[in-house]
């Protein structure tokens, strides 16, 4: 099989893979929980002093987004992520 051949298979199969497995669209309820857990995992991180930095800034960063996703200002994302544990 020549390489021409070979790059058109691929080609092929990804597009086939790709148009079959279109992710739906997460509700509001879902986004919202996923971000109220994700700021619990992070105040429970930081409480215990372990210096984990790589896992902070993945929940950190995952955290921001999640939060301009619905919409939130940095001032309000910041303050709910620093609130102490209730």
């Amino acid at each position: 099989m020549n390489t021409l051949t070979k790059n058109a298979n691929t080609k092929e199969i990804i597009s086939s893979q790709s148009s079959d497995r279109l992710e739906k669209m997460r509700n509001p309820q879902e986004i919202t929980a996923r971000y109220n857990l994700r700021i619990q995992q992070y105040k429970e991180l930081n409480a215990s002093k372990v210096d984990d930095r790589e896992q902070r800034l993945m929940i950190y960063t995952e955290i921001k987004v999640i939060g301009w996703i619905l919409g939130k200002k940095e001032k309000t994302i910041i303050k709910e992520m620093n609130a102490p544990l209730p």
